[in-house]
């Protein structure tokens, strides 16, 4: 079957994301035998897109969905207006059945299926059921009993009722993207060890998409992707594990693994401060790690609690100093303003830290609230939400002890020059990131924040 797959995502702030679902999929359909194509919004425009589909004439649509907003607050920017555009103008150039899928549509199926008016939705991983579902339409048989695979009729969205099966996932096809426009816009190609979390934050929605259990990929096939990157002329990767420390004794073979491959690739990843020694940060440098970022959330005990972290401030001040040993730059990702959350826990929290001497530390204000999540369910109990909240909307949980919010930030990011607040335009702009990206900044742009303070 002929298949034009599209990554809707277009944000290129503070870099550009490699859209690997959509890489998984298309090497997924090389395998079963499907033609496919692939648009790639971040570099190519709407207009491209519809000059490929009424070329290409495709026999099925496969639209990702990244992101429902950038989760940033109180500056917040919804995709929502721009996927129906995009969508309306493929309607009227092609009739063929649209199939919805990404991490976005996942979270929010039914209601996305319904506003967007696809025909199908694939909510989680898409690369076994995805081929099966075009083998079916392209042979005019039922549709795969899947509770994953959503179907758009005249009374309402629907979705199988039979369990997904096990995924093993194929290599993820990179031939089909601008590789180099993605290194020239300090954007890293995306690489995935593992699927699942086993964590309990109270707003994360990495247990929806992936499930609790930590399913790991062969080390052999990690390191086989990297040196295909490598050979193409990638020579920085992000993994995008939830936590790419998780299961520790997995991640050290890895970095094991990738120093005996000798590869010229540099590389950074999102972390926790749990089980984060010098052994592990040592393995990072010698691997070639650029830095890595620390899901810290919060350092005040009691806040920490409220947010179901799995760690303490001590943990997060040795996990700091491990680095700092190594010679490895680390950043905090903080996330302010949880239930409970007080300008005393918040400073708490930034005294704590300021003493782990960060190279830089993402500061955020107000927290997503994402449908089968504790933060739902605590935001119905306290009224925050109704039932029938449009959660498709920006809908973010606030402390209502945190007044004054905006000059309380204004006086943080005087006092540390070297802090970004992604929600508050500060330290993070598309003006910034141009800037720093023409001087020959590669890679997160905190990596930069201590070079140049501004």
């Amino acid at each position: 079957m002929r298949v034009l797959l599209v990554s809707l995502n277009n944000e290129l702030l503070p870099e550009p994301v490699f859209p690997l679902g959509i890489a998984i999929i298309a090497g997924s359909l090389r395998q079963t035998g499907h033609e496919y194509k692939v648009v790639d919004l971040s570099f190519q425009s709407p207009a491209e897109l519809i000059a490929t589909a009424r070329k290409f004439q495709p026999q099925a649509l496969g639209l990702s969905l990244r992101n429902v907003d950038n989760v940033a607050y109180p500056d917040t920017t919804t995709y929502i207006p721009y996927y129906q555009e995009v969508i309306n103008s493929l309607r009227r150039v092609t009739g063929c059945p649209l199939i919805l899928g990404g991490s976005a549509y996942s979270l929010f199926p039914r209601q996305l299926l319904e506003l967007l008016g696809g025909d199908y939705g694939i909510r989680g991983s898409g690369e076994k059921i995805f081929p099966q579902l075009l083998d079916c339409l392209e042979q005019g048989h039922d549709v795969p009993d899947e509770i994953n695979l959503y179907v758009r009729q005249e009374t309402g969205c629907f979705h199988g009722k039979g369990r997904s099966q096990p995924i093993t996932q194929p290599r993820p096809d990179h031939d089909c993207f601008d590789l180099a426009a993605y290194h020239e816009s300090g954007g890293m190609i995306n690489v995935q060890t593992k699927r699942g979390c086993a964590f309990s934050c109270i707003y994360c929605s990495y247990p929806l998409l992936e499930g609790r259990i930590p399913l790991t990929r062969p080390i052999s096939a990690v390191i086989n992707e990297l040196t295909t990157l490598s050979r193409n002329g990638v020579n920085e990767v992000y993994f995008v594990d939830s936590l790419f420390n998780h299961p520790v004794d997995y991640a050290k073979e890895l970095c094991r693994a990738v120093i005996k491959a000798r590869l010229p690739l540099k590389w950074t990843c999102y972390t926790s401060p749990w089980l984060f020694d010098r052994e592990f940060a040592d393995l990072c440098v010698a691997g070639g790690c650029l830095g890595v970022e620390f899901g810290t959330d919060a350092l005040s005990p009691a806040m920490m609690k409220n947010m179901g972290k799995a760690f303490t401030v001590d943990d997060a001040l040795r996990a700091s100093a491990a680095c700092r040993e190594a010679g490895l730059p680390f950043c905090h990702a903080l996330l302010v303003g949880g239930p409970g959350e007080t300008w005393d826990t918040v400073r708490e929290t930034v005294d704590n830290t300021a003493a782990t001497r960060a190279t830089s530390v993402i500061f955020m204000t107000g927290l997503r609230i994402i449908p089968n999540t504790k933060l739902y369910d605590i935001s119905l109990r306290e009224g925050v939400i109704t039932p029938e909240t449009n959660m498709l909307e920006p809908q973010f949980y606030l402390s209502s002890h945190l007044t004054g919010l905006t000059a309380g930030v204004n006086r943080l990011s005087r006092e540390f020059k070297t802090w970004i607040f992604p929600g508050h335009s500060i330290r993070c702009s598309s003006y910034l990131a141009g800037y720093l990206r023409k001087r020959g900044a590669r890679g997160p742009l905190w990596l930069h924040m201590a070079k140049k303070p501004l």
